[in-house]
Order: C-alpha cells, then structure tokens, then sequence
C-alpha cells in the first residue's frame, strides 16, 4: 500500500476515532431511517465533486431517490495522487461528506469516502464492491466506537 492511501486510511480512523469518542453514543437518532441500506454511485457523480471548488454549492443525485447537497468547505491536493474534498450540507443537520480520490500507481483512481455526523447514529461509507462499482453502504456509526466517557 502507497504512503498517501496509508495517510487517507489513517486520517479516517483518527477522524471517526475522535469525533466519536468523544460524544456518547447511546441513544442517537438515527438520521438515515428513510434512506436505502445501499445507494449506488457513479464514478463520474463521484469525479464532479473534485470539479467543484471550495466555497461552492454542490447537488449530488443518486439513485433510489437519496441526495447530498452541500457546501464544497475544501477541497485540496494532496501529493500528486490524493485529492480529498469535503462537502457539508445544512439541509442534513451539517452532516459531513468527505471523499477522497487516489489515482494509483497504475493510473486507475479509487475513491474513499464516509457520509458522517456525530449527532447521529448512521452514516454511509463509500465502497467499490465485487462488480468494480461503487455504493454507499449504511453503517452504524455508534457501534463503530464504544462510549469512552468515565463514569
């Protein structure tokens, strides 16, 4: 594995590590009751989210009737594979979408990313599945880490 996908990977565990831990995990909502347990994505819907910049409003459609509309709040460069953009839409409770795109050694791109809000008990997480394509998994994000408060 290449020093920047290790680098994404590492930085989405800190990320769900900490905004989790710290918040209580019992007793959320949960924000995607409504929604499919998988929606799938087109990588070109996927590659238009690295098109917008910073600052700008994005509409993402997806099939079974979900989307995810947001303020593009970065998007930046990293090296010359790793490219990751964060979207947060007020429309979800500021929920955050944050993906990132790395184009590989042998020129082929993955994306990685999670649909995310500490105040709920659900998200999504973006995976390629068997068949090369990509889909929003829904995951349950408070069993992800246990409640480390003391008591």
């Amino acid at each position: 594995m290449n020093k920047p996908v290790l680098y994404v990977l590492l930085l989405l565990l800190f990320f769900t590590t900490n905004s989790f831990g710290q918040n209580g995990n019992t007793n959320k909502p949960e924000q995607f009751h409504n929604s499919p347990s998988v929606i799938d994505c087109s990588e070109s819907s996927l590659n238009s989210i690295f098109n917008t910049a910073a600052g700008q409003t994005i509409n993402l459609s997806f099939p079974g009737n979900f989307s995810f509309s947001g303020n593009v709040t970065s998007n930046l460069v990293k090296y010359n594979n790793l490219q990751t953009a964060v979207i947060q839409s007020a429309a979800l409770d500021n929920t955050i979408f944050s993906v990132s795109k790395i184009k590989n050694k042998d020129n082929s791109i993955t994306y990685l990313g999670r649909i995310i809000n500490t105040r709920y008990f659900d998200g999504y997480e973006l995976q390629r599945n068997t068949a090369g394509n990509y889909q929003l998994i829904k995951i349950e994000t408070g069993r992800l880490m246990q409640d480390c408060k003391q008591l």
